[in-house]
């Protein structure tokens, strides 16, 4: 019999973790923390469950198979995985634009690998016995992102490559974001939308840090209330017995 005192699991990046912007260096660079108010935490509070949190920050897919390896045994324990992955595998390497603006630059992950690794991590999930879930991507504020990435770069040359527009970088980001949906769909995994939420908003970025990718405690309240609404339809009720 499953242990009910560890019924999910959640693996992702620094979004998953609560990573949060603080004040800036004496450089400029933005400080990261850990927030006691992620929506991992706000969602284990309102469900009543323990959530056994292992996201790493600034990992992808790549990395996944490792940590859910390193956490074989909570796994076995839980009855859900939530996935939140995406943000770091759609990045690239903003050095190298900025030295190169001519030349050809590839994300972290390729879309195609994206989801051939998402999916073998949902099987792997799937052979421990557990239930996968994913969470969507939240949105990004492309011109804050842009500010973020092109700090100490040439921004010329990154918005050369960019083809004049920040836009670009919400596309890209959102291309991945799509294939999610798709995947899902089509390996008929639970997939919560965290997206729409941020698009219901007057102006989403005010739910988004300095740096235009990381929610800040009014996204990640948004993101634990749209998740804890949708418990029913994607956890069973028995759930809240821990």
């Amino acid at each position: 019999m499953k242990n009910m005192k560890n019924m999910i699991c959640t693996f992702g990046d620094s979004i998953m973790k609560g990573i949060v912007t603080k004040e800036k260096d004496e450089t400029g660079k933005h400080k990261y923390t850990i927030s006691d108010n992620g929506f991992v935490n706000r969602c284990e509070q309102t469900l009543g469950v323990t959530i056994q949190n292992f996201a790493c920050y600034g990992s992808t897919t790549s990395q996944g198979m490792k940590y859910i390896d390193r956490h074989e045994k909570s796994i076995e324990d839980a009855k859900y995985v939530v996935f939140e992955y995406g943000g770091n595998d759609c990045d690239h390497n903003w050095k190298e634009v900025s030295d190169a603006p001519l030349e050809a630059h590839y994300p972290k992950i390729m879309p195609s690998v994206f989801i051939q690794q998402y999916e073998a991590l949902i099987n792997r999930v799937r052979n421990m016995d557990c239930q996968p879930v994913i969470l969507s991507m939240p949105l990004i504020d492309p011109d804050k992102f842009f500010d973020f990435l092109s700090s100490g770069l040439n921004r010329d040359n990154i918005l050369s490559w960019l083809g004049g527009r920040t836009m670009r970088l919400y596309q890209w980001h959102e291309m991945y974001n799509v294939q999610l949906f798709k995947m899902a769909r089509r390996l008929q995994v639970p997939i919560i939308d965290i997206t729409t939420p941020f698009l219901n908003q007057g102006n989403y970025t005010d739910y988004l840090c300095d740096d235009g990718i990381h929610p800040n405690e009014k996204g990640h309240a948004l993101i634990a209330d749209t998740v804890t609404k949708s418990a029913n339809d994607y956890f069973s009720l028995n759930l809240r017995a821990s």
